[in-house]
């Protein structure tokens, strides 16, 4: 029998280190001289948000999946998914700030994907 709550924690895990990875190349785009577009960094960042909408994907999935479990009686530990999920929509919020913040010249091909 598959344990979709590990699925769910490694999926999450994932978006974690996702997310640090397309900050850390929005902040190459936001050093990078203005005329002058960072396009591997752009390309980078465009991949990482891809890879956390999939990843998003797959949590709900598992949720659901956890929940139609947890109807069968089994125990799920929600309590501690709840912080990781909280810290997580956290760091996306900040990621989605920062991607606000940026100028059209600067990620006009990461603008185009949201």
């Amino acid at each position: 029998m598959t344990d979709y709550s590990k699925r769910q924690l490694k999926a999450l895990d994932r978006i974690s280190k996702k997310i640090s990875d397309a900050e850390s190349h929005l902040a190459r785009i936001e050093d990078s001289v203005p005329d002058r577009r960072h396009r591997t960094a752009q390309h980078e960042t465009i991949k990482y948000i891809k890879s956390i909408l999939k990843h998003a994907r797959k949590v709900g999935e598992y949720d659901a999946k956890i929940d139609a479990k947890a109807d069968e009686s089994e125990y799920v530990n929600v309590e501690d998914e709840e912080n990781v999920i909280k810290d997580l929509e956290k760091e996306f919020k900040v990621l989605d700030d920062r991607l606000d913040k940026l100028s059209d010249t600067d990620g006009y091909d990461i603008k185009r994907y949201r």
